[in-house]
């Protein structure tokens, strides 16, 4: 094969530029710190980086989702313990009102205590956070959730809906509640039934909360316990058909009124013809009870019957709000719950992006004194190939013909 002076030419220059290519190849890589600057550098590393660097960027959102939700969660729980420390204000009210002991200017007092913390509790139905969104508005969180309107009642403005954020692969978390659920579909009386004196009653009696004996037995629908004489009473059901007949009655005991499953408790001195009833329990807000409760004490009457019907009223709404703290109290056990999941999950996302990026790191983090010393050598190549081929090209046979 014959080797001519332009194939010799090519040759050394093609190896030249493949020198420099590798050279300047490794002073990207010297001056990134990354030993893959280019799907060229390594094309199976760099699949394995693409797929790694989706994972991270999947745990970073992951991790992100988390501390959002964790921090409205934790402005969900800061509001619902102190709506809890409220009602308990209002609860302690209730019973100071409920001791016999206050006249008409002591209850219009507790009255507008009542008032100022069904201010508070208003105020803290409407929290927002940083961003200026309301924590109980659902997906409504850019409009106030509980408004008084002209009727003088406080309505709920907001949804039902919640939002949850994926904290990791296969979990997701609510990031709030919705105010219906913690403020206004409260259940009423002692979550099965209410109790209540009728407004006529003439005598001293009181109806107390009562309790469910047997959930099976009893059947949801109203009952009248109506006193035939101040001794004597008689219960009976929606359509008027007896259920109870002519059970004698002791005004200095009182007594437990047992029937389809239910007791509750009448203590005093009923008139003849007075009545009292049991209806089914149904959802109400608390703001409405806290309303009624502060109209039944700005206008509680004197006397024995007065100080009765109010005592049946105040007993009716203690078990309203017990009701409220009740469910403020779940809905907070709830809030705990998320908190602690949404920190239990973090972990394992942190631990799995650790491991991610050190698999990023192992392929594409340079190892300094290997391509370093590679670098030097490949310095000393091309200067060598370079050296060569200048020598070499010099040459020619013209330069040994003797001259003259």
């Amino acid at each position: 094969m014959r080797i001519s002076t332009p194939m010799f030419n090519q040759d050394a220059v093609n190896g030249i530029l493949s020198e420099e290519q590798q050279l300047a190849q490794t002073q990207a890589q010297l001056a990134s710190g990354k030993s893959i600057n280019s799907p060229a550098d390594n094309p199976v590393g760099e699949v394995q980086l693409l797929q790694l660097n989706t994972v991270n960027a999947q745990n970073q959102q992951y991790i992100s989702n988390g501390q959002s939700a964790n921090t409205n969660l934790t402005l969900e729980g800061q509001a619902l313990s102190t709506s809890t420390t409220t009602l308990q204000s209002i609860r302690d009210l209730v019973v100071q009102a409920n001791s016999g002991t206050n006249n008409a200017s002591d209850l219009r007092d507790i009255a507008t205590q009542i008032t100022q913390l069904e201010s508070q509790l208003q105020a803290t139905a409407n929290s927002q956070n940083a961003q200026g969104q309301f924590l109980f508005a659902g997906f409504s969180s850019n409009t106030q959730p509980f408004v008084r309107g002209p009727t003088g009642a406080i309505s709920y403005l907001g949804d039902s809906g919640t939002t949850s954020v994926a904290i990791n692969g296969g979990t997701s978390v609510q990031t709030g509640d919705a105010g219906s659920s913690v403020f206004m579909n409260i259940p009423t009386g002692n979550g099965t039934f209410n109790t209540a004196a009728t407004a006529t009653n003439t005598g001293t009696g009181t109806i107390d909360g009562g309790t469910v004996q047997n959930a099976a037995a009893f059947i949801p629908q109203q009952y009248t316990i109506t006193f035939t004489t101040a001794t004597s009473y008689n219960v009976t059901d929606a359509l008027g058909n007896p259920v109870l007949t002519n059970v004698p009655y002791d005004p200095a005991k009182g007594g437990e009124i047992t029937f389809n499953g239910i007791e509750v408790g009448v203590t005093g001195a009923p008139a003849s013809g007075d009545t009292f009833t049991v209806t089914p329990s149904t959802k109400g807000s608390i703001f409405d009870t806290l309303d009624n409760l502060v109209k039944s004490l700005n206008t509680a009457g004197t006397g024995s019957a007065a100080n009765a019907k109010l005592a049946s009223s105040l007993g009716a709404s203690l078990q309203n709000i017990d009701q409220a703290l009740n469910q403020v109290s779940n809905v907070s056990a709830s809030v705990g719950a998320r908190i602690d999941l949404i920190s239990s999950v973090a972990t394992s996302v942190n631990t799995n992006k650790t491991t991610v990026s050190e698999q990023v790191s192992n392929i594409s983090d340079l190892d300094f004194a290997k391509a370093s010393t590679q670098y030097s050598q490949e310095l000393v190549a091309l200067q060598a190939a370079e050296q060569s081929y200048a020598a070499i090209n010099g040459l020619s046979l013209f330069k040994f013909l003797p001259v003259g």
